[in-house]
């Protein structure tokens, strides 16, 4: 219940700033460019006015501070016990996608030279930690958030499989679900290996359902029910993420050669914006 809380203060936070923002310049983003310079607001919401600049900088802050924390919670042992890692990437996330945005509003939708360069390597490392986050939750991990071994993942499937297992029923749910993964064909190739995500997504529904309704034809009290399902659920989703793990672990190697380099680039240029900026003499209310 708390996560959930966590999570709507987060989307309810970022949707209110993108709203709020969003509504306030309207008219004027809305504005063809050549005509802004004649807008009684042009002053303030131009790129470099005091409204727009200081969107810039509540952006790039937040990314800052999204990529630093999250890195150093990442690498750093003696944080490792500092709350969940996952916590600390949906953290991440949300500083590091409401922060582009805010961005975007600062450079009232128009950039050129560094300034672009900058923008769209930001957007690019955005959509990049989207498929991330993606792979990410495909990954078995402990409630630490630690990404479990693969011995780790053998002795959690055979504890489910014997809490199961107890009774003809649940013989019957173990084989289906281990019957409908091994089923499912291996890729060969990395554009099948998308093809494949949505395949278990779909097979874990489908086996999910079928285990739904083998247990509501059993005659098995309420209790009972629920508690085989729980348990059946989570063997699905372990088994799902098993046949997973060998293929996700090929594309977050293609995912870290794309979405790190974008984010030094990134970095490297938003660092000479920056300077280029305030060497300008653009140095917002300072």
């Amino acid at each position: 219940m708390a996560h959930k809380v966590f999570l709507f203060f987060l989307f309810f936070v970022a949707g209110t700033a993108i709203i709020v923002v969003g509504i306030n310049g309207f008219s004027y983003y809305t504005t063809p460019i050549p005509q802004r310079p004649f807008l009684p607001e042009y002053n303030t919401m131009k790129p470099s006015g005091n409204y727009s600049h200081g969107l810039g900088i509540i952006g790039a802050s937040m990314i800052t501070i999204g990529v630093t924390m999250y890195s150093t919670r990442k690498r750093v042992k003696k944080l490792w016990n500092l709350g969940k890692l996952s916590r600390w990437l949906e953290v991440h996330i949300f500083l590091c996608l409401l922060g582009p945005i805010l961005v975007v509003f600062h450079t009232t939708f128009k950039a050129g030279g560094i300034a672009a360069i900058s923008l769209w390597c930001m957007v690019s490392v955005a959509a990049s930690g989207i498929i991330g986050r993606f792979l990410y939750v495909q990954i078995p991990r402990n409630l630490k958030g630690s990404e479990l071994t693969r011995q780790e993942i053998n002795n959690e499937l055979d504890r489910l499989r014997d809490e199961i297992a107890h009774s003809p029923l649940g013989i019957q749910l173990v084989n289906k679900i281990d019957e409908s993964f091994l089923a499912i064909p291996k890729p060969e190739k990395l554009l099948e290996m998308f093809g494949l995500l949505i395949r278990l997504q779909n097979t874990r529904r489908q086996v999910k359902h079928a285990v739904r309704e083998m247990i509501a034809k059993s005659r098995m009290t309420g209790e009972q029910t629920r508690s085989l399902y729980k348990l059946a659920s989570a063997r699905t989703t372990l088994v799902q993420k098993t046949v997973l793990l060998a293929q996700v672990e090929k594309l977050f190697f293609y995912w870290h050669a794309i979405h790190l380099p974008f984010t030094v680039i990134m970095f490297i240029t938003l660092a000479a914006h920056v300077s280029v900026t305030v060497l300008l003499g653009y140095r917002w209310i300072f």
